[in-house]
């Protein structure tokens, strides 16, 4: 009954000592130190970034309003961001060629500019050089008798280049040539015809730029002509031609035109062997005129075209082994013509040529003195054709 009694108290003491625990731990909890808090979906969403708050996608509509895709406010702001970026970059490309066309504009507005200042420049010294005018040829005769030829050669010395021909004061030529002559006539003491070998040697001497004196001589060898009885008996000529020279450059460059005008003294000679007994000497002299012409083509080759003309000459015939007179001469004329061209190494040295022509016409008045050998009559009004070809190669000195 006893034990009884002590297992029944045992578990009314275990009863209340957990009941007091039971007590102690649910005064903890109405505390609230042990309470547990139920979290919702608004609380937890409040948690999140708010990068993705309302993350939700919207439609992108095109221009007619129609639905294309879907988007998320993060997507959509990225897309408008690039766009943008797009937008600055085509803006920033814009600036960049603009400026390019500005900074082009005021190049092209600096060259303008300058090429005006250039024109001007120019006008300007055009204008100065027309001021300076080349020293005419009546000045330049001027200067030979005054004190004002060092002006005029300070005119060339400043406009001309140190190789033009002009800078030249003395010139020296030396030329072989062939020469055929051809005499035609109704009296057969004057008809013959001979082919030859000359000398030509030649001096220009320039008093200015634009006048001076020149003097030429030829002298032919071995040569002969037919005479009596077929034989042959020698031939030459010495010719010598003199002249006062004026020369007109249409220019200041080396390029440069040029016409030179010649009055001309001519004696030329015809000299057969005292033994012919079919040709008599004979001579022609007298004044005439020149005119050449001077082209260049480059600078290193020009072209030359002349001519001469002797309105009268006094003409002669001299005895040999036989005394015979054409006539009394009546009138006498010769005109020449030539071709020819220059290989200019300097001012000091060129090759020359030249293919040249000439023709006298001589006419007798009266009867001439001894019977024509062919016809045995005495001619009256014999008339004499002369016509010289001559070819020459040579070279020019020039200081």
């Amino acid at each position: 009954m006893k034990s009884s009694v002590s297992i029944l108290f045992s578990v009314v003491t275990l009863l209340s000592g957990t009941y007091a625990l039971a007590q102690s731990s649910l005064e903890g909890f109405s505390t609230g130190r042990y309470e547990i808090h139920k979290s919702s979906k608004s609380a937890k969403s409040s948690r999140k970034p708010s990068s993705v708050e309302g993350e939700e996608s919207k439609p992108v509509t095109d221009a007619d309003g129609m639905k294309v895709r879907l988007l998320t406010p993060s997507e959509l702001a990225a897309e408008k961001a690039a766009e943008a970026k797009v937008a600055a970059e085509i803006q920033a490309k814009k600036l960049a060629e603009q400026k390019t066309a500005e900074k082009k504009v005021v190049e092209d507005k600096a060259v303008a500019d300058k090429k005006i200042i250039e024109d001007q420049k120019a006008s300007e010294v055009t204008v100065a050089a027309a001021d300076v005018e080349e020293p005419s040829i009546s000045e330049q005769a001027e200067s030979l008798f005054s004190s004002q030829s060092e002006k005029v050669y300070d005119y060339y010395r400043q406009e001309i280049h140190p190789d033009d021909i002009r800078n030249n004061k003395v010139e020296v030529e030396f030329s072989p040539l062939l020469g055929y002559n051809d005499s035609s006539s109704n009296y057969s003491f004057r008809k013959y015809q001979n082919f030859f070998e000359a000398l030509k040697l030649k001096a220009n001497v320039w008093l200015t730029p634009l006048i001076g004196v020149s003097g030429q001589i030829l002298f032919s060898f071995g040569g002969d002509i037919d005479d009596a009885n077929h034989s042959k008996v020698s031939a030459k000529y010495e010719n010598l031609d003199l002249g006062f020279n004026f020369r007109k450059f249409f220019g200041v460059s080396r390029k440069s035109n040029s016409l030179e005008f010649s009055v001309l003294y001519s004696d030329n000679n015809f000299k057969v062997s005292k033994d012919s007994t079919m040709h008599p000497r004979i001579k022609s002299s007298g004044v005439g005129v020149g005119l050449k012409g001077r082209f260049p083509t480059s600078m290193s080759y020009a072209w030359t075209v002349g001519g001469t003309f002797f309105p009268r000459l006094q003409h002669s015939e001299s005895a040999t082994a036989v005394n015979v007179s054409s006539g009394s001469t009546d009138e006498n004329t010769r005109i020449g013509f030539d071709v020819g061209g220059e290989w200019k190494f300097s001012r000091h040295s060129q090759m020359i040529w030249s293919l040249g022509v000439t023709s006298e016409k001589n006419l007798f008045t009266g009867s001439a003195t001894l019977p024509d050998s062919s016809t045995g009559l005495i001619p009256s009004g014999v008339s004499v054709t002369n016509t010289m070809y001559l070819m020459n190669l040579g070279y020019r000195w020039g200081h």
